[in-house]
């Protein structure tokens, strides 16, 4: 063989070994990777004092989520008929929301309800406070909801019809993200959190 030839497949060799040697990385960082948990507490105020803590694994959530078949939910995707949502097209909708600019889409303000819907950044708002009860309990509730963009996309990744959205997919993408609150109510009478973290325990 001549030395061009040499050349040529030790470049090969080379080139090969690198290969290998970025694989092994990639895998080995994936495989240290911080397992993300996801996380709800309920906190009730009433004299029992009742509290719920679940602290699950995501990657647990993945495995057991596409083993799940209801009439609702099949495969790691949920069917939204039936839940007073035939008419909408709530698949257009997200997509529309999704690819729009930073914006305030609905605010309603009343004696009894505050409502604010928004896309700021990557992330869908929702504000809800709730005065309705006020006269009768002296209590009102609120409610906060933040979700990535990305997640609202993966929920409409990989479904054959309006009414189905993809909760596997939409798990997923929400790994991808550091520590974030998803959800929080308040109502005087109890309050939930969910949120996703790298820890094995609820705060």
């Amino acid at each position: 063989m001549n030395a061009e030839g040499e050349g040529t497949n030790m470049k090969r060799i080379l080139l090969a070994t690198v290969g290998v040697v970025l694989g092994a990385t990639m895998a080995l960082a994936q495989a240290q990777a911080p397992e993300r948990w996801f996380h709800v507490r309920v906190d009730s105020n009433d004299a029992k004092g009742e509290i719920v803590r679940v602290n699950l694994p995501m990657s647990v959530a993945e495995a057991v989520l596409p083993a799940v078949h209801t009439r609702e939910l099949h495969e790691g995707k949920i069917k939204i008929k039936g839940h007073h949502a035939d008419d909408v097209d709530l698949r257009a909708i997200l997509e529309a929301v999704s690819n729009s600019p930073d914006n305030e889409f609905v605010t309603v303000q009343s004696k009894e309800q505050n409502v604010r819907v928004a896309k700021s950044g990557q992330y869908i708002l929702v504000k809800v406070l709730d005065n309705k009860h006020l006269k009768d309990k002296g209590k009102s509730e609120q409610v906060d909801v933040k979700v990535p963009m990305a997640v609202v996309k993966a929920l409409l990744t990989d479904v054959d019809e309006k009414d189905e959205l993809n909760v596997l997919a939409a798990l997923k993408a929400l790994k991808s993200f550091g520590d974030l609150d998803l959800v929080t109510v308040k109502d005087g009478e109890q309050t939930v959190r969910v949120w996703v973290d790298s820890k094995n325990v609820a705060d």
